[in-house]
């Protein structure tokens, strides 16, 4: 099972930073590229529906707060890959944090090509995010 990851410095706290990431039916907020997210589920269940009116369907797994961390899955949704469960964590650091965010799935295709879009969407969520937080 493949796995892709990126780590992201910010200037501003890690609790901060965190308030947005954790609110796991709020990525809305700040990940582009998105018309909506509906919550579900009491908040454990996303969808998030893309532009084109399709939704990727995800559910959060497990939550830390203490340590700054979720995890979640996706469910269903018109993604290349099945099996896919990712982890994103946010950690104080002397001038910051860092969010670290890291996928494993089973690609439909080429590994490489579906790496580069998974990879790609973190990168273009972690850009949002610093435009989200003042930092872009």
């Amino acid at each position: 099972m493949p796995e892709v990851s990126v780590t992201t410095e910010f200037k501003a706290p890690a609790a901060t930073v965190w308030a947005a990431v954790g609110d796991f039916c709020g990525i809305g907020k700040w990940l582009p590229g998105i018309q909506r997210v509906e919550a579900e589920n009491e908040g454990k269940r996303r969808r998030v529906v893309l532009p084109d009116g399709k939704a990727v369907v995800e559910d959060e797994v497990s939550r830390d707060e203490a340590a700054m961390s979720l995890s979640y899955r996706v469910v269903e949704g018109p993604m290349p890959f099945t099996g896919y469960v990712s982890t994103i964590s946010v950690r104080p650091e002397a001038s910051g944090c860092s969010v670290h965010w890291v996928g494993k799935f089973t690609p439909i295709g080429p590994e490489e090509k579906v790496a580069r879009l998974v990879k790609g969407i973190y990168g273009s969520a972690m850009a949002g995010l610093k435009n989200y937080l003042g930092e872009s």
